[in-house]
């Protein structure tokens, strides 16, 4: 696995936490079930022939470029060879605040970016003839946002933003009733505004952003017990932490050994020997959405 990331331009940085190349083989990419982080992302596949399957649908997915909406399900991609690939991950706002397009519709989704936004297909051979500098395609696609963010003439509603950064900072435990107290909004005014500009609703945001501030609990606590987990994350129970942990990974946590790979397999793959240094891992864990509270607040 070979990971890098880039820089982004301060124009896109209220919209977009990171560009990031990974290079990644056919064993580690089957190995990988990537889980709910109430992130979207525009993917750039840079093999000449892009073709990966999605392991639980059966569904192909073989275009260029790639937009995956919110999602609250797990997902294992099995390749037909290793892939390189160019990653974009919007803050939970930035896709709808870019392209104005309803994140509803997106919802357990991934697409063909360039049906989605067609200005992406005039691209198409000027990235086919540059597949091999990862460098130039990322300015391409940089300029390319940064154009479509300049073509909007609506701002996203900062509300939601607030919505979804109060969400963030209590780690999903917020009631929905007090949350639009503090925002000034009705519980419908929330609910479809937040849906339509986040993908999904303020509720299932919140249990989702909860199970990831689960994930970087339990990597910086490998020997928790779900005792622990129960109480440190406000779960009725134990057999409702269970309910959660098998609706947003497709698993049980009976065997701790088979499911903790599920948490960090970039972790995994430094502990292996594929020599990701640390900021670069740093940066990976900045992808999380319990870590984009840090981002948001060190820019406010």
């Amino acid at each position: 696995m070979q990971v890098k990331f880039y820089e982004t331009d301060p124009l896109l940085k209220d919209h977009i936490l990171m560009f990031a190349f990974a290079e990644l083989s056919v064993e580690e990419l089957s190995k990988t079930k990537f889980l709910p982080d109430n992130a979207t992302s525009l993917t750039l596949f840079l093999n000449t022939n892009p073709s990966v399957r999605d392991h639980f649908t059966g569904a192909i997915v073989d275009y260029r470029i790639t937009f995956a909406g919110q999602y609250s399900k797990s997902v294992l991609y099995t390749p037909k060879e290793d892939i390189r690939i160019i990653n974009v991950d919007f803050l939970p706002w930035g896709a709808y605040s870019i392209f104005g397009i309803e994140q509803s519709q997106l919802h357990n989704i991934t697409s063909d970016a360039t049906v989605l936004f067609p200005d992406l297909k005039k691209l198409l051979p000027e990235l086919e003839s540059h597949l091999h500098d990862d460098g130039y395609c990322v300015r391409v696609l940089e300029k390319f946002l940064i154009g479509e963010l300049q073509k909007r003439t609506k701002t996203t509603d900062e509300r939601i933003i607030k919505a979804c950064r109060q969400i963030t900072e209590n780690l999903g435990k917020v009631q929905i009733k007090e949350l639009c107290k503090n925002i000034g909004m009705s519980h419908s005014g929330l609910t479809n505004y937040f849906t339509a500009i986040i993908g999904v609703n303020p509720k299932l945001f919140g249990r989702v952003a909860r199970f990831t501030a689960v994930q970087n609990f339990l990597g910086e606590n490998p020997n928790a017990g779900w005792s622990d987990i129960v109480h440190q994350f406000d779960y009725f129970d134990q057999n409702h932490f269970i309910r959660e942990f098998k609706q947003f990974t497709g698993a049980v946590p009976k065997d701790r050994r088979q499911w903790e790979a599920l948490f960090d397999p970039l972790q995994k793959a430094i502990e292996e020997g594929f020599g990701v240094d640390e900021e670069q891992m740093k940066k990976y864990r900045d992808a999380s959405l319990y870590q984009i509270l840090h981002y948001i607040e060190v820019r406010s």
